[in-house]
């Protein structure tokens, strides 16, 4: 009995930690697609399988560059040997075996330039589907922001048909002039021409997003709150530290690191060419008729000349304009996430503002509406009133879209969403 007991008690627990509410949802995760719909779109476009085939061939030429390009040489001769006095012939035949050679260090410096060309490889493969999920969240946004319009386009249609009709009713009853009421349906013919305009723009939105990446189901997610994008965003880094971590993590900059580091590698191993490598080889030949046999080895080393030393001084400048090259990027990229960062910040409080705008004018909106049936607006303020609220309206949506849109952007430099590129 008291082992029921216990296990009621526990198992009410247990229901009562599963009845407890769960933590919401981030809504920036909210407002993208699932993760595991993402990679599975990605990893299959044709950019990500090209990148691939082009990862699969650079790390079989670094095997080549590792193992080095010598090869075996077989030679083989036969002759005839005449002799007058006394006047005989014979068959000889000679077979050799000859084979280059590395050597002043030059195999070691082909192993770390085929590690160079294995790093640059995985990282320009890395940088294909962090791109090319970049392309598909922008196309994502962009199918969201057409989304916003129609639906606004919509709403606004809704209300132009409430104002057509009220705007008969009160003709009817002599109420209003002709001229109200022509105002009244030409906005509602206004409103209905925006919407065919939307319904266009937003088709062709979904278009460019589902038929780029095949798979993607679109939604149509609420925004959040506007005061959460200013809490959210402090939870990002400091800007020193979020500066760090992009260039840290930044596929491009570590590609050019890499490609950098490569040709360095090339030069010092291009300038290690000026000492010719020798070719060795192993000979055996059997002379006159085989009654004499020759058993030998050879070396033979070329003899360089100014050709080997400008090859090294272009693959030296090579390099250091790849080193230099990086400098730039590096300095290029930290300026842009912090135009970025700071750019979001000011994007996120014009956000609220806006919204708050967007409130204002709809109770002015909602105002001039009762003004007009008491007689106190005309149908022309009405109409002004109504067209400020939706225009705000969408502004404050649009703003909050934009911001939502450099914060995810922002996330996903930093690998902290659809972190499936490594």
């Amino acid at each position: 009995m008291k082992k029921l007991s216990i296990f009621l008690a526990l198992q009410g627990l247990c229901l009562l930690a599963m009845a407890q509410p769960q933590p919401p949802a981030d809504p920036l995760q909210a407002l993208l697609p699932p993760a595991h719909q993402v990679q599975d779109v990605v990893l299959r476009s044709p950019a990500t399988r090209a990148a691939l085939a082009q990862r699969d061939g650079q790390l079989r030429r670094a095997d080549i560059t590792e193992s080095g390009p010598a090869e075996f040489t077989a030679r083989l001769s036969q002759q005839n040997r005449h002799v007058s006095d006394p006047a005989e012939r014979y068959s000889e035949t000679q077979l050799s075996l000859e084979r280059p050679v590395r050597w002043w260090g030059k195999a070691g410096l082909d192993a770390d330039q085929a590690g160079a060309s294995r790093t640059s490889a995985r990282l320009a493969y890395a940088d294909a589907i962090h791109e090319t999920s970049r392309e598909l969240l922008q196309l994502w946004v962009e199918a969201l922001r057409a989304g916003m319009r129609q639906d606004n386009a919509q709403t606004n249609l809704t209300l132009a048909q409430e104002l057509d009709r009220l705007a008969a009713t009160r003709l009817r009853l002599g109420e209003i002039s002709q001229l109200d009421a022509s105002l009244a349906q030409a906005e509602l013919q206004r409103a209905q021409a925006a919407l065919d305009q939307a319904r266009g723009a937003q088709s062709a939105a979904v278009a460019r997003l589902t038929r780029t990446y095949p798979g993607i189901t679109l939604a149509q997610p609420p925004l959040p709150d506007p005061a959460w994008l200013q809490t959210r965003l402090e939870a990002l880094p400091t800007l020193p530290e979020l500066r760090q971590q992009y260039l840290e993590r930044n596929h491009q900059l570590n590609l050019w690191r890499s490609e950098a580091a490569r040709l360095r590698l090339l030069a010092q191993r291009t300038d290690r060419d000026q000492w010719p490598d020798p070719t060795l080889g192993i000979y055996t030949a059997n002379e006159r008729a085989g009654a004499e046999r020759v058993i030998g080895v050879s070396i033979s080393v070329p003899i360089s000349g100014k050709v080997r030393q400008n090859h090294a001084l272009a693959a030296a400048a090579d390099a250091q304009t790849a080193e230099d090259r990086v400098q730039q990027l590096e300095q290029s990229l930290g300026a842009d996430i912090e135009a970025r960062y700071n750019s979001l910040q000011h994007l996120a409080r014009a956000a609220i503002s806006v919204d708050t705008a967007a409130l204002t004018q709809q109770l002015a909106a909602e105002k001039s509406r009762r003004a007009y049936t008491l007689g106190e607006h005309t149908m022309t303020e009405l109409i002004q009133n109504r067209r400020l609220a939706a225009e705000q309206l969408t502004s404050a949506r649009l703003a909050q879209l934009e911001v939502l849109e450099g914060l995810a952007l922002i996330e996903l430099d930093l690998h902290r969403i659809w972190d499936f590129d490594e």
